[in-house]
């Protein structure tokens, strides 16, 4: 497969044993870096986790990455539970955070969690969630965090390694593959 530049860099970052932030906007690719994680941990034979904020998302990613990865993926939300010892686990943040607060063995065999839309850390109501479930995050785990909009992606970075001890690289797409038409509409 042939990547577009960013999506190389992080993949790289990656393939080096490294937690990689990514920031590139909506439509620019960043899932085909997530696959690039779930497809080298099924070849590998150890396990990924994928976060998604809400349910109709993690459902969504389990339907797309079960129609590509088969019996590997499961999901676990408040509402599902299907195949929940796969390889590849789907599963909301909230679900995630539960699991390393109580439940932290059942998450050895899981190398990498991959947080989509790590940018809810921000969210007033539920960003402490991804905040527990960063900080707590078991030591022999990698992050791949993806987000069209972290502006303080470099101090994000910067919370993780000083936390983590561990480096956290960072890579950021600025074009927008899918352009964006501001319109106006008022009184018809």
């Amino acid at each position: 497969m042939i990547y577009d530049r960013f999506q190389q860099e992080a993949i790289d970052y990656i393939n080096s044993g490294l937690s990689v932030l990514v920031s590139a906007p909506t439509g620019a690719g960043k899932t085909a870096i997530a696959e690039h994680i779930i497809n080298r941990c099924i070849e590998q034979k150890i396990g990924v986790i994928y976060t998604a904020p809400i349910k109709a998302l993690s459902n969504q990613k389990f339907r797309d990455f079960q129609g590509e990865f088969g019996d590997h993926i499961g999901i676990l939300t408040g509402d599902v539970s299907l195949n929940p010892n796969a390889p590849v686990l789907i599963m909301t943040t909230e679900i995630f955070r539960n699991k390393v607060l109580d439940e932290p063995d059942s998450l050895k065999k899981y190398s990498w969690i991959i947080f989509d839309e790590i940018h809810y850390l921000d969210n007033p109501e539920r960003g402490t969630v991804w905040e527990e479930s960063l900080i707590f995050l078991p030591a022999h785990m990698k992050i791949l965090g993806l987000s069209a909009t972290i502006p303080n992606i470099k101090q994000l970075a910067d919370w993780m390694e000083s936390i983590h001890k561990k480096p956290v690289k960072m890579v950021v797409e600025e074009k927008r593959p899918v352009p964006l038409h501001f319109l106006y509409h008022c009184n018809n």
